[in-house]
């Protein structure tokens, strides 16, 4: 059965049933939920356009990986330095900028996911470029 991704009706969500729950995951105080949430939307385009590409499920379910912990990286920096009243969106753009940042936990991760996780933070930039 070939399946148009590019339709109204196809969506990222069916492989990504857990993504409005992500802010919640993220949180470590309540302000983080609130700022977790302003991600959304940029994460829904980028998984969209993921999804529409036609990666496999397999392909897909890495980037989806990678990009809740950018997510959850975002939250504990703009937690740990107060930044909440930085604008969300120059936030993510800063920290997928040259690969990316190192997420957290960085250091228990192999050299195979770190690279995976900057080619997923390049491919975001760009999507980001791309979208302006």
């Amino acid at each position: 059965m070939n399946v148009d991704r590019n339709s109204e009706a196809e969506s990222f969500r069916a492989w990504v049933p857990d993504f409005d729950r992500w802010p919640q995951s993220w949180m470590g105080v309540a302000e983080d939920l609130a700022y977790g949430r302003k991600l959304l939307p940029c994460f829904a385009g980028f998984l969209q356009a993921l999804y529409a590409e036609g990666l496999s499920r397999k392909i897909f379910t890495h980037y989806r990986g990678h990009l809740w912990l950018l997510g959850g990286s975002i939250i504990s920096r703009v937690s740990l330095y107060e930044e909440y009243l930085d604008d969300p969106l120059e936030k993510l753009r800063e920290s997928v900028a040259d690969d990316g940042f190192l997420p957290d936990h960085y250091d228990q991760m192999t050299q195979a996911e770190l690279k995976a996780f900057e080619r997923m933070c390049r491919r975001f930039e760009k999507y980001l470029g791309e979208s302006k």
